[in-house]
């Protein structure tokens, strides 16, 4: 008799983000957790170097990729999530953010949440804070494992408020990174970048490259453990 999937919740400010941090923890763990994701901006957006990319676009490119997951996605009891507030977050009260994520935090009950770490992009930083606060010790749920994935476009070594020290690592093998790769063209094309971003295949996987040598992995994903309670 096989033993039930637990619930894992990924709240993330923009589309692409959990996968560009975690989308090979959640391919090598399909067998072990239910999925349910928790996007909160999405807008029609003008990119430097990708030009226009619609609301709908970037709608339909998450859609996909949480059924690439067989996941759930989750947009508020009214149905009012994302928000179209993409690169505006902090023009919403701080109250409305977190009692949204409370909402369905509260409803999933998940086992283990994944969520957004402070960055020098206001969204990821107010996703965070908003998180925590959802989270609090007497909220009405408070997942028994929390941990902050990285985003490698915003995240560097660069000062205390950035400052991302990971603790938990993924070891990714040529294949995992390579269907990683394949997720990341497939599912958000109007995300990539030139050769020489971080956004591009190349950085993408240079980057995994990196957090590999440091953890002694060939390639590697990054976490930072928030909450575990064993």
């Amino acid at each position: 008799m096989t033993s039930k999937k637990r619930k894992i919740l990924i709240v993330e400010a923009h589309s692409d983000d959990s996968l560009l941090s975690i989308a090979g923890y959640l391919d090598k763990n399909r067998s072990s957790f239910e999925y349910h994701f928790l996007l909160l901006t999405c807008s029609n957006i003008q990119m430097r170097q990708c030009g226009f990319v619609s609301r709908t676009d970037r709608l339909n490119e998450y859609s996909n990729y949480v059924h690439y997951f067989s996941g759930i996605w989750h947009q508020g009891k009214s149905g009012n999530l994302p928000m179209d507030c993409d690169t505006e977050l902090d023009t919403i009260p701080k109250k409305l953010v977190v009692t949204q994520v409370e909402d369905i935090v509260s409803h999933i009950k998940p086992d283990q949440l994944i969520f957004q770490g402070s960055s020098f992009h206001h969204d990821h930083t107010i996703v965070h804070d908003a998180v925590i606060a959802a989270t609090r010790p007497n909220s009405m749920f408070c997942p028994p494992e929390m941990y902050v994935m990285e985003n490698p476009s915003y995240i560097h070594s660069l000062g205390p408020h950035t400052d991302f020290k990971p603790d938990v690592y993924v070891n990714l093998t040529e294949t995992d990174i390579q269907k990683k790769l394949d997720c990341f063209s497939t599912f958000f094309p109007s995300q990539s970048r030139r050769i020489d971003n971080c956004f591009s295949l190349e950085g993408i996987k240079n980057w995994a490259r990196y957090r590999g040598i440091e953890s002694g992995c060939h390639y590697a994903e990054a976490l930072k453990t928030y909450r575990r309670v064993i």
